[in-house]
This record gives C-alpha cells, sequence and structure tokens, in this order.
C-alpha cells in the first residue's frame, strides 16, 4: 500500500479535506474521499487492474495515477463542481464576487467555463512535515491546460496554526523549468493543530498544498 495525499482546499466560504488512498493489490484501487466540516460529501474511485494485467504495476506509476486522481478532484473542487448555486440567477451571479476580490471572481468564473489557463502546483511526492526535523520538498508549477511551465513564479512556505499567527518560513521562485526545491528546518512541536502551507502564485494565478504536521 502507498502512502497517500491529504490536502485541504479553500473554495468559497468552505474548506474542502481530499484524501486519496491506494488501497493496495489485493483491492487494487484508488480512493479520494471529499469531506466537508469532517462529513464524507463525495468519493471518487479509480484502478490500476490494468497494470497488474499487463505486468507494468509499480510504486512510481501507482504514485502517479494517485496524484492525478488527488489533483483532478482539487480541479473539480476549484471549478465549482460543489458549489451551491442558488435558484435565483441574479442571486447566483451576485453570489461569484461574495467574499472575492472582482479579479480573483472573473478569473475563476472563467476557468469554470475552460477558457482560462491557470496556474496549478503538481507534487512529486506527497508531502510530510515533521516537527524538529529538516523538511524537504518539490513542487512544479504549470499552466492547467498547457501544461506549460510556468517560471518565475512566487513561492512561499508558511506555518499555521489554530492556536497563533501563521508564520512565513521560506521564500523563493520557481526555475526555467517552473520547478521550486525546497528546505526547511521545523521548529519543536507546538500545541494546537498545525500545517505547512506551500503556495505559488503568478500572472497565471495561484494554487497552493497544505500538510498537517506530524509531532
Amino acid at each position: 500500500m502507498i502512502t497517500g495525499y491529504n490536502t485541504d482546499v479553500r473554495h468559497g466560504n468552505r474548506v474542502f479535506h481530499v484524501q486519496t488512498e491506494d488501497k493496495g493489490i489485493g483491492n487494487p484501487k484508488i480512493e479520494t474521499l471529499i469531506y466537508v466540516g469532517g462529513e464524507i460529501l463525495d468519493s471518487y474511485r479509480g484502478g490500476y487492474d490494468d497494470l497488474i494485467a499487463n505486468g507494468t504495476m509499480t510504486e512510481s506509476v501507482i504514485q502517479d495515477r494517485m496524484n492525478e486522481q488527488h489533483k483532478t478532484v482539487i480541479r473539480d473542487i476549484k471549478n465549482g463542481k460543489y458549489d451551491t448555486t442558488p435558484q435565483d440567477p441574479e442571486l447566483a451571479e451576485a453570489q461569484v464576487f461574495t467574499d472575492r476580490g472582482l479579479d480573483q471572481a472573473i478569473l475563476e468564473y472563467l476557468q469554470q467555463e475552460g477558457d482560462v489557463d491557470t496556474l496549478e502546483l503538481v507534487l512529486d511526492e506527497p508531502m510530510k512535515p515533521t516537527f524538529g526535523t529538516l523538511f524537504r520538498f518539490k513542487v512544479r508549477a504549470r499552466l492547467c491546460i498547457s501544461q506549460n511551465a510556468v517560471p518565475s513564479a512566487e513561492v512561499t512556505v508558511r506555518l499555521v496554526s489554530s492556536l497563533k499567527k501563521a508564520t512565513t518560513l521560506l521564500t523563493g521562485r520557481t526555475d526555467a523549468d517552473g520547478t521550486f526545491v525546497g528546505q526547511v528546518d521545523m521548529p519543536p512541536s507546538q500545541p494546537g493543530h498545525c500545517a505547512i502551507v506551500v503556495s505559488c502564485t503568478s500572472d497565471a494565478g495561484s494554487d497552493e498544498f497544505r500538510a498537517l504536521i506530524a509531532a
């Protein structure tokens, strides 16, 4: 069984928790669950029976498939698949601009229509930050439709906590290939719920990953 992915996605006024897991060779399925407020909102299941049948199953190939499924579900959330839309068209239009700047609201609307090639972050492997250790990670910034790399995008790594203000741990920019490799000396264990947030911003949009910090 391969280590899965856990990501918190803020969209509108809600935070969605997306969890993707490999069920193992005995049950070759990849399951993604979407939680809101601790309750399962939806689920998505893929598989890799084909990899077993044709003898091409490796951990890296399954990991790639898990990553793609995880990112697809996150993209669905950001594209409004799980939005609650009022019946009144005027109310629906007004809701698009609630709690977001005009530019961001227009960008999200156009993205839903499939007309904007916006920035997305891709992880080469799951983030596993642990207090008191050296946290290494690698992300790639690309455009979600053309898959072109996004160079010189601003990357910020923050420590967020349920008990105190967020702390910036690292900043930098992606290289010519849209890649950013970073490492952070994690502080000692802290009370409350803590997470690492890796965010990326450019003229093409923004995206982020969140990972809970293990004690």
